[in-house]
């Protein structure tokens, strides 16, 4: 699996399914995370969330490890 921002959120179900996950209301806030990459400070959030969907393997190191968005070719 490719370590991205999107592998992260495809993982959680998407962007509509993260943002729920999160009790986000607005979709453009995990959209904008797929080019920009996931800010450090939702990493809590995302980890609970991926253990909560099953997803243990998204751990703090785990996120460390993600590509910086700029690093893609």
């Amino acid at each position: 699996m490719s370590l991205t921002p999107d592998s992260v959120i495809d993982a959680l179900g998407g962007t509509k399914a993260t943002s729920e996950g999160l009790g986000l209301s607005a979709l453009s806030t995990v959209s904008s995370w797929r080019k920009r990459g996931i800010p450090p400070g939702r990493w809590p959030q995302i980890v609970r969330l991926a253990d909560a969907k099953g997803k243990s393997y998204i751990t703090f190191e785990f996120l460390a490890a993600v590509e910086p968005v700029g690093a893609r070719t």
